[in-house]
């Protein structure tokens, strides 16, 4: 059994004297707050620092009610972990965060030295497991995830987040150092990758249980479900296949989070030229391209950039923020609907309701599917092979038009799109790499 550690804590751990166990039981903890910070999807936006709850119970379940305080205040005082006092019984417990110091420090993967030890952590797996495969949901989303392969090489996704100027990659700079100036990303991708290349040849969804990147699915307050491959990062995701080497594909919605809330709103909106429009854009897939084409402030950002600054004027506590405005004056009177929701009901409802629409779809559609086929739900799409796309389009299409009377008798092709997610096999590095090596040796006959 491997965990994760720090490059370098147990010559720093040496001078204390301390058991063998209690070194195993260090790294334990920096696994498990590596999880809760760095690799879980619901804080892959956050900063590096940012603190994570774990509770006292959990503490006392894994590390022993002997040896968790110790732990704790050994890893506070090597100034690898900071703490936050401050938890409110039955509320949130007390939350920790790596320090500046970490991000010196590799990130390695070390086996459980004490058989104790081991054997507890294993029984704890175990245990979580079966209780784990009794709910239908997760079992299925567990037995969809032990279908994964990686095929790509780990310069794929490198190459894919390296910026290496022209100077740098002309002075030879390492692609791995630079990454590291990323270290957020860095770990997260390298965990990823790394991870999942060592389960491709497992079958048994015990051992992808057992994985350390391996993250127990949740079921959120708004209906949205949390798991391991709802984390996976996006180049990661596209360096996979499943089942016997098939490509991966997607069927998702466009522009989920606001033809959510719009749809919410047109539900109760007088028909007029901006219910109109809205209705048009949401039929057409077009929301995020028209606020860019209308919008000056929207205008001169990228895809990505323009997608969170969008869902961030909708979702943020400010209802007069440069971006808010910039919304409201192309949909006025949505947006002060959606400003007056914040205001009465705060400003999280807004976001949670986007989510539980999004749940009420997707989520229900997946639930349904045939017991065979492989498919894996990520928030507002589902991953599937080639063969099951427009059949799961159209479970989401009447799906949709179940919760929304006003779309009943309308065209909802453009409402959800299927792509591909898997790189093809002429696009793989070793391909191409091979391809160009054939084609510079017919230049030298």
């Amino acid at each position: 059994m491997e965990l994760y550690s720090l490059n370098g804590l147990v010559e720093i751990l040496k001078p204390r004297n301390l058991r063998e166990d209690f070194y195993d039981k260090c790294n334990w903890f920096v696994t498990c707050l590596l999880k809760r910070t760095i690799l879980d999807d619901k804080r892959k936006e956050k900063p590096a620092n940012y603190f994570a709850n774990i509770s006292s119970k959990e503490l006392k379940k894994y590390l022993g009610t002997r040896d968790y305080i110790d732990v704790v205040e050994t890893l506070v005082d090597l100034n690898i972990v900071e703490r936050n006092n401050k938890y409110s019984k039955e509320k949130f417990s007390k939350s920790y965060a790596f320090t500046e110091k970490v991000k010196k420090m590799d990130i390695v993967q070390v086996e459980v030295h004490s058989k104790s030890f081991a054997k507890r952590l294993s029984d704890i797996i175990e245990k979580e497991y079966q209780e784990t495969i009794k709910d239908p949901l997760f079992k299925r989303i567990l037995e969809n995830t032990t279908k994964l392969i990686v095929v790509e090489e780990e310069g794929y996704y490198k190459n894919e987040i390296s910026d290496l100027t022209d100077e740098e990659m002309d002075n030879d700079v390492d692609p791995d150092e630079k990454l590291k100036e990323r270290w957020h990303q860095y770990i997260r991708y390298t965990s990823f990758y790394d991870s999942f290349k060592l389960l491709n040849e497992t079958t048994n969804p015990l051992e992808v249980f057992k994985s350390k990147i391996y993250q127990k699915p949740i079921i959120a307050k708004s209906g949205r479900i949390y798991h391991t491959v709802s984390s996976i990062p996006r180049y990661i995701r596209k360096s996979m296949r499943a089942c016997k080497n098939d490509l991966i594909w997607e069927v998702d919605m466009t522009a989920a989070q606001p033809t959510l809330i719009m749809l919410e709103w047109l539900k109760i909106a007088e028909t007029n030229s901006e219910t109109d429009l809205i209705k048009r854009l949401i039929l057409n897939g077009e929301i995020y391209s028209y606020i860019k084409d209308k919008s000056t402030y929207f205008k001169s950002l990228e895809y990505g950039k323009l997608k969170k600054e969008v869902l961030q004027g909708l979702y943020e506590e400010f209802t007069k923020s440069n971006r808010n405005n910039a919304l409201k004056e192309l949909f006025p009177k949505f947006i002060n609907w959606v400003n007056n929701t914040k205001l009465e009901m705060g400003y999280k409802a807004v976001s949670h309701n986007g989510q539980k629409l999004e749940a009420e779809i997707f989520v229900e559609v997946y639930k349904k599917l045939p017991k065979d086929m492989f498919c894996l739900i990520i928030h507002d799409s589902i991953l599937c092979l080639e063969q099951d796309t427009n059949s799961i389009k159209q479970n989401l299409i009447d799906r949709t038009r179940e919760l929304f009377h006003i779309l009943k008798n309308e065209n909802l092709d453009n409402l959800f799109k299927i792509s591909i997610v898997s790189i093809k096999n002429e696009d793989l590095i070793q391909v191409k790499n091979e391809r160009l090596l054939n084609e510079y040796l017919k230049t030298q006959n």
